[in-house]
């Protein structure tokens, strides 16, 4: 028992194990709602091992998130959000939330870094996102503004716009106003362009 405690704590201090997946910067306000109660932010453990997130931080070099005590599974997804209430009413109860202490970043909708931390400070991964990332000459992105996410392709992959595009998954019921499906993104889950 003691073992796989040691074990998780080194695991967790490793840059590349938990990585940034997903981020809703910019909702759609007319079909989900105001930025700050409805951004998140998804993380990945991409290790084989779980791991217990506990004392992680997400910054965006203002603001820290401060995280709870939650035991990400290997392979799999973990959300943090805004507000809890919000997230549900729009996503369903079915995605477990990581609980947070401290002040929500406030994510910018034209460009802004994410940086997250290990429980020792050590970086383990940060992201500059632009609001261009994922714009189709002159129509932008669908990530600022216009329902979807930011994904990330390949978890292994860099952090830079050749490996992060918007969500396309037009699963969620709720349309916008000229009565087309949405897209909200894939919170909890593998991504939607995932490789």
């Amino acid at each position: 028992m003691t073992y796989f405690l040691v074990l998780t704590a080194v695991l967790s201090q490793v840059p590349g194990t938990i990585v940034l997946n997903e981020v809703m910067y910019n909702p759609d306000g007319s079909t989900l709602g105001l930025d700050e109660h409805l951004e998140w932010i998804e993380i990945y453990n991409s290790s084989s091992e779980a791991i217990n997130i506990a004392g992680m931080m997400i910054s965006d070099g203002n603001n820290q998130v401060f995280l709870g005590h939650y035991l990400l599974a290997p392979d799999s997804y973990g959300v943090v959000c805004a507000n809890d209430l919000s997230f549900k009413a729009a996503y369903g109860t079915e995605i477990r939330l990581i609980p947070w202490s401290g002040e929500w970043t406030r994510l910018r909708n034209s460009t802004d870094e994410i940086i997250l931390y290990s429980e020792n400070g050590t970086v383990m991964e940060s992201l500059r996102y632009d609001q261009s990332w994922g714009a189709n000459g002159t129509e932008p992105s669908s990530a600022d503004g216009d329902g979807a996410s930011l994904e990330r392709i390949d978890p292994a992959g860099p952090n830079d716009e050749t490996n992060w595009q918007p969500s396309d998954d037009y699963s969620n019921p709720t349309p916008d106003k000229g009565g087309d499906a949405v897209c909200w993104g894939t919170p909890g889950a593998i991504n939607s362009i995932s490789d």
